[in-house]
């Protein structure tokens, strides 16, 4: 149906994408949280959720380099592998960890990935481990006033919701011993940190 519709729009790629994401199928619940975000879906997803200033933007690519995925520079023509190739043992660790160091000023150690199929026609990347600390500005006025209106008891519910935006459960009791309970502000921000860095974040 869609291949029908894409060319009898004369292959008008802004119709096509228009009829997918208003799709019904496309929100069905089986096809919502079974995809893996590749490395700059993650970086993006977190950018656009917290509004922030990096005092060195190229930080973000030293993060990209980590990951296995540097922006405009696929491995070969097909690009690159994907889903479970995302996550190993030290990818997953340092995606879950990324949003603490952009919120906390925390040091990283950068080791880009050494696999032909993530780093080929990269081989003048210096691959020796760096270390560097990540300044970020996070513009917490605007993030908390979008739950100005919900109460205390509703909290953590509404922003598991728009941090996670899937079926994914996170267990409340667990959560809430990590969380700052001292101030409302403290709350919504240890509470969308710790959000982002749950294995479930990783998922759209």
């Amino acid at each position: 149906m869609l291949a029908n519709s894409f060319y009898e729009s004369n292959y008008d790629i802004k119709k096509l994408l228009t009829e997918i994401y208003t799709s019904e199928w496309f929100y069905n619940d089986k096809n919502i949280g079974t995809h893996i975000k590749s490395p700059v879906e993650l970086l993006v997803g977190i950018r656009r959720l917290l509004p922030m200033e990096l005092d060195k933007p190229e930080v973000q690519l030293l993060f990209q380099r980590a990951l296995g995925q540097i922006l405009f520079y696929p491995p070969n023509v097909a690009g690159w592998p994907g889903g479970k190739n995302w996550i190993d043992s030290s990818a997953l660790m340092l995606r879950m960890r990324i949003p603490q160091i952009l919120t906390a000023a925390d040091d990283f150690v950068v080791k880009p990935k050494d696999d032909d199929d993530t780093m080929m026609g990269m081989d003048g990347v210096d691959k020796k481990a760096m270390a560097r600390q990540v300044n970020s500005a996070v513009d917490w006025a605007a993030i908390t006033k979008v739950f100005d209106n919900i109460t205390r008891e509703n909290l953590m519910q509404k922003i598991s919701d728009i941090v996670l935006q899937t079926k994914s459960k996170i267990n409340k009791d667990i959560l809430d011993k990590y969380v700052d309970k001292d101030t409302r502000d403290g709350y919504i921000k240890s509470t969308i940190v710790e959000l982002m860095s749950t294995p479930e974040y990783q998922l759209c």
